[in-house]
């Protein structure tokens, strides 16, 4: 009985040899060689593909989806098609040639929404033969016309990014037809995956600054200091600003909330893509205007609730999405970071609940590279996180801080200040509230602020919402507490529901441009001639990192925003690492 299972053993193992270790072998039984990147070197190969596996060195092609606004890509005698990826078929073995074998290639109806499959016609022009017309003259296709026995260069793109509805994968099949009798007599499978959409972390060196101009309707303008404080800055720095006139925009200056700075990565190319929001207020036709070009990509969550104004509210602003550096955590590599909205619920404001919208959430989870963190923000009035947090480069391991927001310590500093003799000192002096042609003053002393008991007691309720929200973070993104940084911030509760906005200027609420920190000026008490609330600032962030102070009272401060929420920044991409080579949460194989 052992003899003949051994002789068995050893005929399996012939059999297997020889379908499996034999290149002739496997080249008698192939009859549909198809190429693509699957090696993902930026060539064309052979191997690996039908299969998609994470990790280095592993076989799955990549497909950049066309997001941008370069008009040259389906035109002739151009080489610009950087997103397009060859798919080659070789001349298909004369024994499947007869006269009712036809070549061609199938997906399914819902994948032939994700891409389009070209060809080059005699003239250079790319024609559709599969998937998406990017016209929308017509329906997509799902099997494509007879192509040529001859062998075929084609050329794909994706037109999704990986959503809610899409994980990102597109699974296509070259097929040798009968057309008499419909009988797919051979088959190979291709597979894809879209690149996802990876924003970038504080870390990442900047590259230009945006902002907005404001203007009376005489033409004055009246951000005139925080614009001359923050180009004095940037020039200082040696980082471009780019200064977007107000009145093109409904003097909509919320450039933060407004859109959010990524870039999509293939195997061969990058470009920077920038995600544009649901606000549709006054900057919403911006980056269309100015940002869309050649080379640099636009897109818009698509979706019922998100086009509906009724469904959108301030959790779905882009102050509400932030990214951190690269981290590990518990062992697993997150090499892009992990991204950071406010979502998480730890509190009950009835009807007056709110969530970010569930495409975008949606959308944030579906680029898996990234995998989101939500935390609590609803307690805030507008209810960002840029509000209570921020990321500051240092020169540790992990390479920041993560900074937070902190009533205890701003109140602890105030009631020593009240102790050494100074609680009689004016904190705010010489700002008002509401426009600064207003009647009404700002200035409090230190005494009648420790003094106001339920706006003391307010301040020990945010600080606890912020612990929640410390917790969270520190077992999401591996963090011990000499990770953290605290900067002194006070908050007032605002409407009925009586959520939370900055009481003087929130200097978590900053930019940060490589090792400086750009922050709204606080107005501080002073002490022997110092802004205690500026030192306080400085004594916190890390060795090296210094801070400059902008003027934000009125412009931004006034209107529940600061330095942060009024500018944005479109950074460097990570250029040496690849985020197909690390499975991220919820990859597979295939």
């Amino acid at each position: 009985m052992i003899e003949r299972i051994n002789l068995l053993t050893i005929s399996l193992i012939g059999l297997f040899t020889n379908l499996f270790i034999n290149p002739q072998r496997l080249a008698i039984k192939q009859k549909i060689r198809v190429h693509i990147d699957s090696n993902r070197y930026g060539g064309v190969t052979q191997k690996g593909k039908s299969n998609w596996v994470w990790g280095e060195n592993q076989p799955g092609a990549i497909l950049l989806a066309n997001h941008d606004g370069d008009p040259n890509e389906h035109v002739p005698n151009t080489k610009s098609r950087s997103e397009l990826s060859e798919l080659r078929i070789d001349p298909i073995p004369s024994d499947l040639t007869s006269d009712n074998q036809k070549l061609h290639i199938y997906a399914t109806e819902n994948a032939a929404k994700r891409f389009s499959i070209y060809k080059e016609n005699c003239s250079g022009d790319l024609e559709l033969v599969l998937g998406y017309d990017p016209t929308g003259k017509n329906e997509p296709l799902s099997l494509s016309p007879a192509l040529s026995l001859d062998g075929e260069k084609l050329y794909v793109e994706a037109n999704q990014l990986p959503n809610a509805y899409f994980d990102g994968l597109i699974t296509l099949e070259i097929q040798i037809v009968n057309h008499d009798t419909k009988v797919i007599k051979e088959a190979e499978q291709v597979v894809f995956r879209v690149a996802p959409w990876i924003m970038t972390p504080n870390t990442q060196r900047p590259l230009k600054v945006f902002t907005v101009r404001l203007t009376d309707e005489h033409g004055h303008e009246t951000n005139g200091k925080f614009l001359s404080d923050l180009l004095r800055a940037c020039n200082s720095l040696n980082i471009p600003l780019q200064i977007i006139e107000g009145s093109d925009y409904k003097g909509d200056h919320w450039i933060q909330d407004e859109i959010e700075f990524g870039y999509c990565q293939g195997a061969g190319h990058s470009i920077p893509v920038v995600f544009d929001g649901p606000r549709n207020r006054g900057l919403d036709s911006f980056p269309e205007d100015e940002l869309l070009a050649s080379d640099f990509g636009h897109f818009q969550i698509e979706g019922e609730q998100v086009n509906s104004r009724e469904e959108y509210n301030s959790l779905d602003g882009f102050g509400n999405l932030e990214v951190s550096p690269p981290v590990v955590v518990n062992g697993r590599n997150y090499p892009f970071g992990r991204i950071v909205f406010g979502g998480k619920k730890f509190a009950d404001y009835g009807d007056g609940d709110r969530q970010m919208m569930p495409e975008i959430r949606r959308f944030l989870y579906a680029q898996k590279v990234q995998s989101p963190i939500e935390v609590f923000s609803d307690w805030l009035a507008v209810g960002h996180v840029d509000e209570f947090l921020n990321f500051i480069p240092d020169s540790s391991k992990k390479g920041f801080k993560l900074m937070l927001a902190s009533t205890k310590k701003c109140i602890n500093k105030l009631n020593e200040l009240k102790r050494d003799g100074y609680g009689a000192v004016n904190m705010f002096v010489g700002r008002k509230k509401g426009k600064h042609d207003s009647d009404i003053s700002a200035e409090i002393s230190i005494d009648d602020f420790l003094a106001d008991k339920p706006l003391i007691a307010f301040n020990a309720q945010c600080q606890r919402n912020i612990d929640l929200n410390r917790e969270v973070l520190k077992q999401e993104l591996g963090l011990n507490d000499s990770d953290i940084i605290e900067a002194p911030v006070l908050f007032k509760p605002y409407n009925k529901e009586e959520r939370a906005a900055a009481y003087f200027p929130d200097m978590v609420n900053h930019l940060v441009l490589n090792n400086h920190s750009l922050v709204p000026k606080p107005y501080g008490p002073l002490k022997d001639g110092k802004d205690v609330f500026e030192e306080m600032m400085i004594d916190c962030l890390p060795n090296g990192h210094k801070a400059i102070f902008i003027e934000d009272w009125y412009s931004y401060h006034q209107e529940f925003g600061e330095v942060h929420c009024g500018t944005n920044t479109l950074r460097q991409f990570f250029t040496n690492r690849n985020w197909w080579d690390t499975m991220p949460d919820g990859g597979f194989n295939i």
